[in-house]
């Protein structure tokens, strides 16, 4: 018996990642970089706990932190080496965080994914036009920023 969550596996390893590793990203199911060497430039992959073998939902946070700023805070907030682009570390300063949704239209969004796999190809299509469209621009905006206010 297939579950949501087997769907949700096959839609980030099948149909998204291909798609956002020929756009630059490296990464996997729940986590996908831009390599950077001065940047953690990250988009995860967050299932809501609330989901059933029935039906999934499922959102993406961005997130992008400088890594020397990182080295510093880390030991002292006890933060692991890499941060995780599901995790909120804090507002403000040198972290940028925020839901994918926030930054289309200001709101929360979740999207559904059943064990049947109903609309899968559409999902792929609509996650990776507003990774590659909205969120990336965003990240890179963020990274430019902050680089020429250093």
């Amino acid at each position: 018996m297939t579950t949501a969550q087997d769907q949700v596996r096959s839609l980030l390893r099948e149909d998204v990642a291909p798609i956002l590793r020929a756009a630059g990203f490296r990464g996997t199911e729940r986590s996908f970089a831009i390599p950077n060497p001065g940047w953690f430039a990250q988009i995860g992959v967050q299932t809501s706990a609330a989901s059933t073998s029935m039906l999934s939902k499922l959102t993406l946070n961005a997130q992008v932190i400088p890594k020397a700023f990182w080295k510093e805070v880390r030991v002292e907030r006890q933060y692991p080496a890499k941060p995780s682009p599901n995790t909120h570390y804090g507002r403000g300063g040198e972290f940028w965080q925020v839901r994918v949704g926030e930054l289309v239209d200001g709101n929360d969004r979740w999207w559904e994914l059943d064990d049947r796999g109903t609309r899968r190809r559409q999902l792929a299509v609509e996650l990776t036009d507003l990774i590659i469209d909205v969120v990336l621009p965003a990240m890179m905006s963020r990274m430019f920023r902050q680089s020429s206010e250093s």
